[in-house]
């Protein structure tokens, strides 16, 4: 009995440990709040007592895994999946530094939609949004990333498929756009002595320049190359915002500020003085400057791709039947299909994305598919 009193908390531990171990392998959903596992993981249960299905879906995703499909800007296509051609496709994008990586499928529940890096760990994880899932992925350094769209097995679905890039910020003169950008980053300076650490944006003497995010004025200046400048604290991701050459200031230091706010006013004091007025816009990161292009690079949303006829058992045609690693005729050449027979997955503009028996994955103009 004394054992018992002595050991009994120790006991008591051992027993709600073994009955967590229990429950988890039972009904691991109940704790998903606590682990927050992937959208595949949760979907994978599914085959827990059906081994064969588990197999195929990860071979689907091994073979997709290795595609060299390439997305330069941004691409809309209209994929097509069954239940017998499960649709499972990647595509690489090199996102900069500044840039929100986005990605779209008008689905409820049918596809695993997910960014990854080129070793297969997962960056993020669609989520359910107004019956589209979507992810917005922004990176702290420049990188290339992998974006994975699979179909659930027996899913029967047509339906539009989206990558693009938006910029992480508004943009720092009112009313203006990217053709006010007349100078870039890494522009000869001072006779080649430095190079420019900022973008120059023109615009009419005592036209608003305005914040491009919530954050704080941490500094106010007048002095050296930058005349007259405003120092904006973005405490959300860390970066300082520069604004040089103004005619004028609206604000104070230790100001909140929201996105749109004005600051001040395009001029051309400190070293612009033989300039035409416009803002020296630059970003800071722990001291350093780092190239706000990417920030502040206006880009629009795709338009729904129309779709192609859908040939039911299509071939290359023989013919310069190239495959490429994106639908453009000055990409690069996966291989010359000859006559080989492939899968339509997908279309974009006037562009078959297809799938080679082998596995190989990429775009075919839809001159060089014909029927068998």
């Amino acid at each position: 009995m004394q054992f018992i009193k002595k050991y009994w908390l120790y006991a008591s531990i051992l027993i709600a440990v073994i009955a967590v171990i229990i429950t988890y392998a039972v009904k691991p959903a109940l704790f998903d709040f606590i682990l927050k596992p992937s959208q595949r993981t949760i979907y994978e249960r599914n085959f827990n007592d059906n081994p064969e299905k588990l197999k195929r879906w990860n071979n689907l995703l091994s073979i997709a895994s290795k595609d060299q499909v390439t997305i330069n800007e941004s691409t809309a296509e209209r994929v097509v999946t069954t239940s017998q051609k499960p649709f499972t496709a990647s595509y690489l994008i090199d996102l900069q530094l500044g840039e929100v990586l986005v990605s779209t499928i008008a689905s409820k529940s049918s596809w695993i939609l997910e960014a990854r890096d080129l070793s297969g760990d997962l960056l993020q994880d669609a989520q359910l949004k107004n019956n589209h899932l979507s992810l917005n992925y922004k990176s702290d350094k420049n990188i290339k990333v992998r974006i994975i769209l699979q179909a659930k097995l027996e899913t029967e679905s047509t339906t539009d498929f989206k990558i693009y890039t938006l910029p992480q910020y508004d943009f720092p003169v009112a009313g203006k756009d990217n053709t006010a950008i007349q100078s870039f980053w890494g522009a000869s300076r001072g006779g080649g002595s430095r190079s420019h650490e900022g973008n120059d944006i023109f615009a009419s003497k005592g036209h608003p320049v305005v914040a491009i995010t919530y954050g704080t004025i941490s500094s106010i200046r007048n002095r050296g190359l930058g005349g007259k400048q405003v120092w904006v604290k973005d405490y959300d991701n860390g970066y300082l915002h520069y604004y040089a050459h103004l005619d004028d200031w609206i604000v104070n230091e230790g100001d909140m500020v929201w996105s749109g706010d004005t600051l001040g006013y395009v001029g051309n004091t400190g070293n612009a003085k033989n300039t035409p007025p416009h803002l020296h816009f630059g970003i800071y990161k722990n001291g350093s400057a780092v190239d706000p292009k990417p920030f502040i690079w206006k880009t629009q949303v795709p338009a729904n791709a129309i779709s192609l006829p859908q040939l039911i058992n299509p071939r290359a045609n023989g013919f310069a039947a190239n495959l490429r690693t994106e639908p453009s005729s000055s990409s690069d050449i996966l291989q010359d299909l000859k006559t080989a027979p492939v899968t339509i997955i997908g279309n974009t503009g006037n562009w078959y994305h297809v799938r080679t028996s082998a596995g190989l994955s990429g775009y075919m103009h839809k001159s060089v598919l014909v029927e068998q």
